[in-house]
């Protein structure tokens, strides 16, 4: 207390900035959970300290019916009118308030009082609010026995919080785990967060039914539960089970009925939302929209959410997702005809946000023709007050046009925008002003025109007017926008000669920049042989003609026409190095040579100008090894490589090529290093990380030391933990925007978030970087745990691939493969690789545990891995597809020994493998089986063209690992067969042929020995003899050799050296890992 006897408030600066509920004890003893959370929502709706100081001026020396008095008169207040005058007031006079209809999020701003002491049971209730028998309001003297009627909530002994923390750490048994809130059940067998704790309990130790049937129980008790908190953790627990909707829905519906308070059904909106139910969400807003008719929040997100109960039913309910559709829609027609007469009413369209809602929604339904009523009509149209030329909507009208086909009415919009005729609001003239400069107005006027005329080829007379019309507006744009003007003219020429002009045109102007090539590639691919010849002509010449202003002209000319030789030679590699089907090696030789010249000339003075000619040596090099099969020319591509690193150290385009090279070459440790310094983050890591994880586990699963000395080894399995938590965290975020605070929920945007959601959850990548986990632990012999086992289900059909494979430099022609597949660890894997390696994965489970629990339903996997199409094969590596059928007789021979009690046929399942085994060790002449021989060709390191090879590639090492893959499963399933049959529980385990069990033992470490060991040992010590020697020598090597010399300059000669040295070591590194794997 004050000195003037009033109460001290505790809102000084800290307390409102950290709303720590324990500073309001003395103000709410058995409600201070209540009065945080309370605090916090007036905090967040615009209340101040003032405000609050007033509060607790007069509440403390009242008591509690004056606090009661209080809660009543202001909970159906708006929170502007809750003011330190009315609060005085209410205490000062007989002021009569009438309490006026409003949104929940504006009342109930203050918890409920406490149960006065000496109360009757019979005052307790359910309900939280508190009533007044009569509208008048009492004096402050009113005494706890006034005109105040009361129904308080129970006030549990036990928070939800507390009980989970019970729960979580309650003994190692369910009796154990149970005695304490048995013990308190005897003395309220009816307290909810009791049964509650119990339910709990049930469901930790895997009493399912149990557990879901007493949470059902509680959905349905009196009197109804209300504790918003209570509420959430019983819906969230029965949301594990969809055959629980009809007892979540009766929860929060009784809730609602003993409160009659909005704030349960926001509680509702926002849990149902959090867990992805738009059904149970879409019913609680629905409820909302009744009890709120006038606020434009729950108005407007009320179809949002529809929509999204729609996209969620289809496929599965397709009768309610219609109506779903059919609801939406008709409520936001409706919003758009009141809007259309000028109606200003809260269910009348009325700001831009509510009109990309509409124009989502009915996209998303077809409803193309009411689109263009909608953006063409006066009031809320394109050149309305409200709009006003907002150019977002003038590309809705182009697409929506382009997609229904009404390329008259696209041409005549277009032929408008762009001549300018409409005459807009004077705030609108600045907007509309800039149509003209967007890409956009001119790539439909082109595509307009083109349709049309083919529509009209015999009428001449119109033909001609669209003609002149068209020749008029570019007549008009002579010197202005060339970009948005060419490319588009360009994009829609049919005629070879003019398709020339018009990219020479653009060359011209555009060749100082850096996107030039970006642009103009697509088009000059459509020039014919004889205007190709020229075109590329035309740009030698262009790019000769850069020579004076190289040597003689300002930085900034200099940096021009650098830009515009690299633009050359992009062009030239393009059209004359990647079009062609294999271009000689003279011609690539002096591709590189001319690249290295363009980057001695630019490295000093344009950086962009000296990563795109690296670039571009880089591409023509490794081109050069794969016509020539010498790997003296991917050295040098690795030299050029660092040489770009050391000019463009925060380039992400240089670190991923740098990263996907050096992973190519077998240097793993490199890769890792150059990908951990690219920083890749959150939704990036979904996109780019295949670059690097893409069959990780047979590149390096084991630990790898990094290249600079002091730093600890690193691991690929925690880099693959990282992504893995980093999807889910993305997961997290984005479903906490769908289910945020109402007042925060931006209906607009909730179906596109709703939609990347959606990628993120059926990823391909996540359930990959799954498999790559898991396949590591396996070959490393480490315990196999659960983490992220979640995500490996049988949904493959709905797998959403968001991989950017078009992030790094590539220059190739339509025609050919990007050029980052040149240096891939394979086709890119797709379902088809996931299928099968999930059924690995589930064979080495069964290995594992036969009796194992967490196993994943394979019928569907089965039915994919065993109908393979040549697009499904097309996935696989050479490696891959020789090793399936090992893995097929694996898996049979696993089932038949581990989970039948037939072991009729074990002994010739045993034989068949183990001649398919005895194979890759033995002469491939001795065998007949096309299968065999591939497998042999492809999973040994042969001994043919030794000169050449300098050291194992990437694709050596993982044939070597997948073989050990395999092998290692074979001889465990040979010591569980052992157990088996030395354990005589069950008799058929008894019949189990022991000896024919060992000999496949036997056979897998003699294949392992042979075609694994001894390899990776020959050339281990191949490398550690002359390794480094020889790769610095072909460094040097072939004319290429000398141009890399040149530029770099014999003061680098030590460089290159060191270049070579880390190489030999990342893959001595690759091979060590191979010789770490134990088959036991």
């Amino acid at each position: 207390m004050s000195g003037d006897g009033k109460a001290e408030s505790p809102w000084t600066d800290s307390a409102a900035a950290t709303f720590d509920g324990k500073q309001y004890s003395q103000y709410f003893d058995p409600c201070q959970e209540a009065a945080s959370r309370s605090l916090r929502c007036l905090h967040r709706n615009g209340g101040d300290k003032d405000l609050c100081a007033d509060y607790f001026q007069y509440v403390r020396p009242q008591g509690e019916s004056a606090l009661a008095a209080l809660l009543a008169a202001t909970r159906s207040l708006p929170l502007r009118r809750v003011t330190p005058r009315r609060i005085n007031a209410i205490f000062s006079s007989q002021t009569r308030l009438t309490a006026s209809s409003s949104s929940p999020r504006l009342h109930n701003h203050f918890p409920p009082p406490p149960v006065p002491r000496g109360a009757s049971s019979a005052t307790a209730g359910a309900a939280g609010g508190i009533e007044l028998r009569d509208s008048a309001l009492q004096p402050c003297s009113l005494s706890a026995d006034a005109t105040v009627r009361r129904t308080l909530p129970i006030m549990a002994s036990l928070s939800v919080k507390s009980i989970n923390e019970k729960v979580l750490f309650s003994g190692s048994n369910i009796k154990q785990a149970l005695k304490e809130c048995e013990k308190k059940l005897q003395k309220r067998p009816k307290d909810p967060y009791l049964l509650y704790w119990k339910a709990a309990v049930h469901l930790k130790f895997g009493r399912d039914d149990e557990a879901f049937q007493q949470l059902g129980a509680l959905c349905e008790c009196t009197p109804a539960i209300t504790d918003p908190d209570l509420l959430r953790a019983i819906y969230f627990r029965l949301g594990e089970r969809a055959s629980t909707a009809d007892k979540r829905k009766a929860l929060w519906q009784n809730a609602f009925k003993a409160t009659n308070d909005g704030n349960v059904l926001v509680t509702w909106f926002e849990s149902a939302a959090s867990m992805d139910d738009w059904q149970d969400a879409q019913v609680a807003m629905v409820t909302l929209k009744n009890k709120y008719p006038k606020d434009e929040q729950y108005v407007f997100a009320l179809p949002a959410v529809q929509q999204l109960a729609a996209d969620t039913l289809d496929g599965k309910d397709e009768r309610n997702a219609k109506f779903m559709c059919m609801f939406a829609s008709k409520a936001l027609s409706i919003a758009v005809a009141k809007a259309m007469k000028g109606e200003k009413t809260v269910d009348a369209v009325t700001t831009r946000r509510e009109l990309r809602l509409v124009l989502q929604i009915y996209r998303k339904q077809g409803m193309l023709n009411e689109i263009l009523e909608i953006l063409s009509h006066p009031v809320i149209g394109i050149f309305s007050p409200l709009v006003l030329c907002d150019f977002g909507f003038v590309r809705t009208k182009l697409d929506v046009l382009e997609e229904a086909g009404m390329w008259q009415e696209l041409w005549d919009f277009c032929v408008a925008a762009l001549e300018q005729t409409d005459i807009p609001d004077e705030a609108a003239k600045g907007s509309y002003s800039l149509w003209p400069h967007d890409y956009a107005p001119w790539r439909s006027l082109h595509l307009s025109y083109r349709e049309l005329t083919r529509q009209m080829a015999s009428d001449t007379g119109r033909m001609e007017d669209a003609s002149k019309t068209f020749e008029t507006i570019h007549e008009k744009y002579a010197d202005e926008n060339l970009r948005a003007r060419l490319l588009p003219k360009a994009s829609t020429t049919s005629r070879d000669d003019e398709l020339f002009k018009n990219c020479a045109a653009y060359v011209l102007v555009f060749a100082k920049e850096q996107c030039c090539f970006e642009d103009i590639s697509p088009y000059v691919e459509r020039l014919g042989e004889d205007r190709l010849s020229k075109f590329l002509d035309w740009c030698q010449d262009l790019a000769r003609d850069q020579e004076k202003a190289i040597v003689e002209g300002t930085p900034k000319q200099q940096a021009y026409a650098l830009r515009t030789k690299a633009n050359v030679l992009k062009l030239k590699y393009q059209l004359s190095i990647s079009k062609r089907p294999k271009a000689s090696k003279e011609q690539l030789e002096d591709f590189v040579v001319a690249a290295l010249r363009v980057h001695e000339l630019a490295r000093a003075k344009d950086v962009a100008t000296s990563e795109d000619a690296c670039a571009l040596a880089i591409m023509a090099l490794v081109k050069l090894f794969y016509l020539d099969s010498s790997q003296q020319y991917l050295v040098q591509a690795e030299v050029v490589m660092q040489e770009l690193l050391s000019h463009a150290t925060d380039s992400r385009k240089a670190g991923l090529l740098q990263a996907r090279l050096a992973d190519f070459l077998g240097n793993f440790s490199s890769a890792m290093e150059t990908w951990s310094g690219l920083r890749i983050k959150e939704v990036l890591m979904e996109t780019l990380s295949h670059h690097i994880f893409t069959r990780i586990s047979i590149n390096h699963p084991f630990y790898y030391g990094s290249q600079q000395s002091g730093r600890p080894n690193m691991d690929p399995l925690t880099l693959l933990d990282r992504g893995l938590q980093t999807a889910d965290k993305i997961l997290h975020t984005v479903q906490a925007f769908l289910g945020a605070e109402i007042d925060a929920l931006q209906y607009d945007r909730l179906l596109e978030i709703h939609e990347l959601k959606k990628n993120l959850t059926k990823s391909l990548s996540r359930k990959m970087w799954v498999i790559e986990r898991r396949r590591i632990l396996r070959i490393r012999g480490e315990v196999m745990d659960e983490m992220f086992r979640e995500v490996l289900d049988d949904d493959l059909d709905s797998l959403v691939d968001n991989r950017d494979l078009k992030r790094m430099w590539n220059y190739e022609h339509s025609s050919a493969p990007r050029f980052e597949q040149l240096l891939s660890s394979g086709p890119p894997p797709g379902k088809y690789w996931l299928a099968l390696f999930m059924l690995i994965d589930d064979t080495c489970s069964v290995i594992a545990s036969p009796d194992s629990p967490h196993r994943i339903t394979v019928d569907n996997i089965e039915k994919i891995a065993n109908s393979p199409s040549d697009k499904d094969l097309a996935e696989l590596t050479a490696a891959e597809q020789a090793i399936i059928p090992g893995w097929v007789k694996l898996r049979a021979l696993a089932r038949k020994t581990l989970t039948s009690a037939d072991v009729t046929d074990i002994s010739a399942s045993i034989s068949d493998l183990q001649t398919w085994l005895s194979a890759l060790t033995e002469s491939q002449t001795q065998f007949e089986q096309e299968g065999l021989i591939n497998a042999l060709k492809t999973l040994s390191i042969g001994e043919q063209d030794k000169d050449k090879r300098l050291f194992p590639l990437q694709t050596d090492v993982q044939s070597l690992l997948l073989l050990a893959e395999l092998l290692q499963a074979t001889v465990r399933l040979c010591d569980a067969a052992t157990r088996l049959a030395k354990n005589k529980t069950q008799k058929w385990w008894q019949a189990i042929p022991i000896k024919e069990v060992g000999a496949l033992r036997a056979v897998a470490q003699d294949v392992f020995k042979d075609a694994i060991r001894q390899p990776a040992l020959d050339w281990t010590n191949r490398l550690a003899d002359k390794g480094v020697e020889a790769v610095a020598e072909a460094a040097r090597m072939g004319k290429t050799g000398d141009m890399v010399v040149q530029v770099l300059g014999h003061s680098k000669s030590t460089w290159v050296r060191n270049i070579a040295g880390f190489l030999v070591q990342g893959l001595t590194e690759a091979l060590d890992g191979v010789l770490k794997v134990k088959l036991a």
